[in-house]
């Protein structure tokens, strides 16, 4: 969540305590949806209260060490830089070591080949600082380049090619919008333009919101508390379209097509609203309808997307940091989504990230908190 998260949670439980005789009791799940009891590995980072960091993504999944397993890298705000935690196969995890040394107050990481030898590198924010990291291919890694930037409500990066010449580029939040980072092709970036927005940006997501075949962005206004639309200019920079009511101090947004019409929609994690909302696209940089489950989850930090149940619709997972949980929905196909369970995870749990962890075909869960560890859980479907 954002740095000023503490504050923010006292408000929070407070209002946790006259909301939770009116929620009604945790269903167990339902369907073909249905995950094991966690399993805890620990991290070897020195992670605050509020989970890895103030980010709606602070956990990224790729195969790092380059074994075919998939590893995790989480951003360990109150240590030295970024943790990797390499994947034993069975949904279990190394203990964690440094990505690199950088500094403290690093919240945010990506992912991607930035200088294209096949290895996946990693990408970090700071308050003021971005920092690549450049694999090695062993679970090692090399200190790259740092940028100096500023964030918005919150820390995030996503690694995209946004100009189509095939490099990977970075896109960071800033105070008034996202910041387009043109990558080399060799590590290294130059900066671009910046998708502006007439507020506070806490988090973005990219996507495609239109038919051609740039990338697009959403981008969360924490002060009008909507989801503005950017469509990709396909030369790195974006042009706003529309825009869509949330939920109430929206944490973090994804897209994905909940309705099957090939065109990304966006699911919201509504932290005071304790809701999740689902905006659905009308194929031309807006929203035409909104689908919202209320009373969702106590806390919602951070969402994402995935088919649980292998029906070849979306489903989603969100944390919710004020019960430990994470909260697993289902997705009708029609662009409604319904909440099937919570699932006990470790304390205060930030960022989710979804992949077959334990190599049986199915995608699971992974979630960092508060106890320094990262709870695994398995997918029964």
């Amino acid at each position: 969540m954002r740095v000023q998260f503490s504050r923010r949670l006292f408000t929070l439980a407070a209002a946790f305590s006259a909301l939770v005789l009116a929620l009604p009791a945790t269903a167990a799940a339902a369907g073909t949806i249905d995950f094991a009891p966690k399993v805890d590995s620990p991290s070897g980072g020195s992670f605050p209260s509020w989970g890895p960091g103030p980010s709606p993504i602070g956990m990224i999944g790729a195969d790092f060490t380059g074994d075919g397993i998939t590893d995790v890298v989480a951003a360990d705000f109150g240590g030295d830089g970024p943790i990797l935690m390499a994947g034993k196969g069975d949904g279990t995890f190394a203990t964690g070591t440094r990505v690199g040394s950088v500094g403290l107050g690093f919240g945010a990481v990506g992912a991607g080949d930035l200088n294209g030898d096949g290895k996946t590198d990693v990408v970090a924010q700071a308050w003021t600082t971005i920092v690549i990291f450049l694999n090695n291919g062993n679970g090692t890694f090399k200190v790259g380049e740092k940028y100096t930037t500023l964030e918005g409500a919150q820390q995030q990066v996503i690694v995209a090619d946004v100009n189509g010449d095939g490099k990977p580029d970075v896109l960071s939040l800033v105070p008034l919008g996202v910041k387009s980072w043109l990558g080399k092709g060799d590590g290294t970036l130059k900066a671009g333009d910046t998708a502006l927005i007439a507020g506070t940006s806490a988090a973005f997501t990219v996507g495609k919101f239109n038919s051609d075949n740039n990338i697009d962005l959403a981008i969360n206004n924490d002060v009008l508390q909507q989801v503005e639309i950017f469509t990709g200019n396909g030369d790195g920079g974006f042009s706003r379209k529309g825009s869509s009511t949330s939920g109430f101090i929206t944490e973090d947004v994804r897209a994905a097509d909940f309705n099957g019409d090939g065109i990304d929609d966006v699911v919201t994690a509504d932290s005071f609203s304790f809701s999740t909302t689902v905006l659905i696209s009308n194929g031309q940089g807006g929203f035409k309808a909104t689908n919202r489950v209320n009373l969702s989850g106590l806390g919602p930090t951070s969402i994402a997307v995935g088919d649980f149940d292998r029906n070849g619709t979306v489903d989603a997972a969100m944390s919710a940091v004020l019960s430990s949980t994470m909260v697993v929905f289902s997705g009708a196909g029609d662009g409604k989504i319904s909440k099937v369970g919570e699932f006990s995870v470790t304390s205060q749990p930030q960022t989710p990230v979804i992949a077959d962890f334990d190599r049986d075909g199915k995608v699971d869960i992974a979630v960092a908190g508060s106890a320094n560890a990262v709870s695994f859980l398995k997918n029964l479907a």
